[in-house]
């Protein structure tokens, strides 16, 4: 690990040294990790991950920590905190985005250039490579509606560009979720717009959010579970748990989100064992009164990486 350090203080950037990782997360649960290593460059991004691969750290890349739980327990694990921040406008109605790029820039910058057709995204938590290895949505369009394709850094750490195919992009999943390979750029469509319809769908969609759900204050990691399928048809996971006897369900640590329960709010002093508990008795009580399997959005990281 000095070497690695050594490495960061050669080039002047910014890392911590056994920190608590929840900090870094939108649910604020989590031990501490080896090392937190803020990045802000694309070529400072590809630099480090490569000499992390090369030296075989076991490592997460973060960006804005939302959808995402790490465990309560001390680990080797290297975290980098993907802070890219450019974004271009290419010839064929397409933007190119560094990864890094949190989801409200994205959508502030698309008003001041008139980029339409991206406005779904308003209010998401986190960045764009996130949302794109997760297929994130809402109003009825997600992420994968608009790539066209990426730069990415595969598991050998080759940097190559890929089509939409490559994701293999399902309901809220892609190949990245759990998968060890980085999103470096994502390029997207867009349709040319008028300013003030663009800002009009961005202040609708934000109201809309801050009355169905909770407050960006509150320890949430977002939606928990995915919306299931039954008689061939996506239903509210949200709703299915409001219409159980779960409603408003809460121990010590964690609750429900009143306004969604589909939003598990940590309280403050929740661990990753009360998370997992909490999980456990909404999915087995929803199993019995409904016959529906709930199955989890939110990403669990285990102390060597893993995605689970």
């Amino acid at each position: 690990m000095e070497n690695l350090i050594l490495f960061l203080k050669k080039r002047k950037i910014k890392y911590f040294k056994n920190k608590d990782i929840k900090g870094y997360t939108t649910i604020k649960i989590g031990g501490k990790v080896s090392l937190i290593i803020i990045i802000n460059t694309y070529s400072k991004l590809i630099e480090l991950i490569l000499k992390v691969k090369k030296q075989k750290y076991p490592f997460i890349l973060l960006g804005g920590g939302s959808n995402v739980v790490f465990p309560d327990n001390n680990s080797k694990l290297v975290v980098i905190i993907n802070k890219t921040s450019n974004i271009t406008r290419l010839s064929g109605n397409l933007i190119k985005i560094n990864s890094g790029v949190t989801i409200k820039n994205l959508t502030k910058w698309c008003v001041g250039n008139k980029i339409g057709d991206l406005e779904f995204l308003s209010g998401i938590p986190g960045t764009i490579g996130g949302a794109t290895a997760v297929n994130a949505g809402a109003f009825g369009k997600s992420v994968s509606d608009n790539l066209e394709k990426a730069e990415i850094l595969t598991e050998k750490g080759e940097i190559k560009i890929v089509d939409k195919k490559y994701f293999r992009f399902e309901y809220r999943n892609s190949i990245f979720k759990y998968g060890k390979e980085v999103i470096l750029n994502v390029f997207l469509q867009y349709i040319n717009q008028n300013e003030n319809k663009i800002k009009e769908k961005i202040t609708s969609h934000i109201r809309h959010r801050k009355q169905s759900h909770p407050s960006y204050k509150c320890f949430t990691a977002g939606c928990f579970f995915k919306n299931p399928v039954k008689n061939n048809k996506r239903i509210s996971a949200g709703e299915i748990i409001e219409d159980s006897r779960l409603k408003g369900f809460h121990d010590n640590n964690l609750l429900m989100s009143e306004k969604h329960s589909n939003f598990l709010i940590n309280k403050g002093n929740a661990s990753f064992r009360d998370l997992i508990d909490f999980e456990n008795n909404i999915t087995q009580e929803i199993l019995k009164s409904e016959g529906i399997k709930l199955e989890r959005e939110v990403i669990y990281i285990t102390s060597d990486g893993e995605k689970c």
